[in-house]
């Protein structure tokens, strides 16, 4: 997956509720990981999102989301009928429904449909999952959704108007949103234009409606600037989402956090996406970093 993976993965960790109730096309109530618990650790399966999702009128299903670009070497059906009958197996009294959102110009031919047959052409299996191209979707369609959270993602979509649209979605974004949470759909929604000219266009935009710098977390992404600007950039945004998920971290923490390096703040944000307690990051830290344990109250 390319660097959109993990601005895609942290905005449906941002609202989950509002990519299930798109992607299943009702109402939901709420929506929360259930990834860990449904997934023993001796059957992994490196699914991108198991959400439990409660709906309107309060049947609960389990949503599993998969992003996917271009360069995957396992075929996505196979992989989307192994991920669907291991999580139904774990959780059978609940339906299970998968979608996969693809992104770059991936997935062009996959309708979501998919059989196997036997050597007299009786199908043996069949299977079905939702699909939604992203790459083919509009920016009009994306910004029909009428959504703060889904207009982030207009940087993967066909922009037919790029200033008008780009500043459409920024300024919903600025509408609907406050806080640390504006300013988090800001970064992914800035991270998400792939396209540099695109991009370039956004951050102008950024700046003369808004009169703000670029989020600290583009700063990763570019690569002008000091290796100094660009780690502790890093280490602002892994601590805000640590803070965001577990509430004030002891200081021990926040120090070995500060310590790891780029490399090793790196694959903390990969590690932290699959977290569910504070425990899952002290044990993270002891297992990389054994002589500088410590503990999350």
């Amino acid at each position: 997956m390319p660097e959109t993976d993990h601005p895609l993965k942290r905005l449906v960790e941002l609202a989950p509720d509002v990519f299930a109730a798109w992607l299943l096309g009702v109402p939901v109530v709420r929506a929360v990981s259930r990834k860990d618990e449904l997934i023993p650790t001796d059957d992994q399966v490196d699914a991108d999102f198991i959400l439990q999702v409660t709906l309107m009128d309060g049947r609960v299903i389990i949503l599993h989301i998969e992003f996917q670009a271009l360069g995957s070497n396992r075929p996505m059906p196979l992989r989307m009928l192994d991920y669907h009958v291991r999580i139904y197996i774990q959780q059978r009294t609940y339906t299970v429904m998968s979608y996969v959102i693809y992104l770059g110009g991936a997935g062009a031919h996959d309708t979501g449909v998919h059989s196997l047959v036997d050597v007299h052409g009786n199908v043996t299996v069949a299977w079905q999952y939702g699909v939604v191209h992203l790459w083919k979707m509009t920016s009009e369609e994306l910004l029909a959704l009428d959504k703060p959270t889904l207009a982030v993602l207009i940087g993967q979509t066909k922009i037919t108007n790029p200033e008008r649209d780009l500043r459409q979605a920024l300024r919903r974004i600025n509408e609907h949103t406050s806080g640390e949470l504006r300013e988090l759909l800001f970064s992914e929604l800035l991270l998400l234009c792939t396209d540099e000219e695109i991009a370039a266009m956004a951050r102008q935009i950024f700046k003369q409606d808004y009169g703000l710098p670029e989020p600290p977390i583009l700063t990763l992404t570019r690569r002008e600037g000091r290796e100094e600007g660009r780690e502790e950039a890093l280490i602002t945004m892994t601590l805000r989402l640590l803070t965001r998920r577990f509430g004030a971290l002891p200081e021990e923490v926040v120090a070995q956090v500060r310590g790891l390096g780029s490399a090793g703040l790196l694959e903390l944000a990969d590690a932290l996406l699959d977290f569910t307690q504070s425990r899952d990051l002290t044990d993270w830290l002891a297992a990389h970093y054994p002589t500088r344990g410590s503990a999350v109250s």
